[in-house]
């Protein structure tokens, strides 16, 4: 009887264990509102940090396909391209450039200096080319000759010394050469020296740029 008794006595502490343990075994409310909350703050951390280095990697595209043009311009003008006129005659003794204007600032044009000013006119366009996903042309920059000090396109008074610009290549120099107009359509070219900065910014923001200098290098500063 004792032992029936003690039987008992366990098969009813375990059957209460379990079933305590069973009704405790799912998540309470507030269990779900705070895992809900870590899942919400991490998901929305990736998602910013997914869109932050979508909207780098747009500009770094940009970045270095302007860079790579402007490479270009210099490696035509240094392997002597062979220029195609319309005409039987084909030029190979003319320079290659990369023409920006800031009233435009989406797109640039690789051209072809066919009259030999050193800048871009209409018709010299070899292509024209669209930055697309909401980069743009920011700015250009220049240093004045006599003040040191650097002007951009993107304010009042930098405008009447750069708003547009022309980097040429010409055989068989690999420097380059670097007109600059004003927003009165002026040329201030004796104003500025022979380098130029080009920024480029992202939609969300991010800016980088390119330098230009006068000896033909092309450097990227992110």
């Amino acid at each position: 009887m004792l032992i029936y008794s003690k039987y008992k006595y366990l098969k009813n502490y375990f059957l209460k264990f379990f079933n305590k343990d069973k009704v405790r075994s799912g998540f309470t409310l507030v269990e779900l509102l705070v895992v809900m909350s870590i899942f919400t703050i991490i998901t929305t951390a990736l998602v910013i940090q997914q869109s932050k280095w979508n909207d780098r990697l747009q500009l770094n595209t940009k970045l270095y396909d302007l860079a790579l043009y402007i490479r270009q311009a210099q490696l035509y003008s240094l392997g002597v391209k062979e220029y195609q006129t319309g005409s039987p005659i084909d030029k190979f003794n003319i320079g290659y450039g990369i023409y920006i204007n800031m009233t435009n600032p989406s797109q640039f044009i690789f051209f072809a200096d066919t009259n030999k000013n050193f800048e871009y006119n209409v018709g010299e366009a070899v292509e024209t080319k669209t930055l697309t996903n909401g980069v743009t042309i920011h700015r250009i920059c220049g240093i004045g000759i006599f003040t040191g000090l650097t002007w951009c396109s993107n304010s009042f008074l930098g405008q009447l010394l750069i708003h547009k610009t022309s980097l040429s290549f010409k055989r068989p120099e690999t420097s380059a050469i670097m007109e600059f107009i004003n927003s009165g359509n002026d040329s201030t070219t004796d104003l500025l020296r022979q380098n130029v900065t080009i920024y480029l910014r992202s939609l969300g923001g991010l800016e980088s740029s390119i330098v230009v200098e006068s000896n033909g290098q092309v450097s990227i500063i992110q």
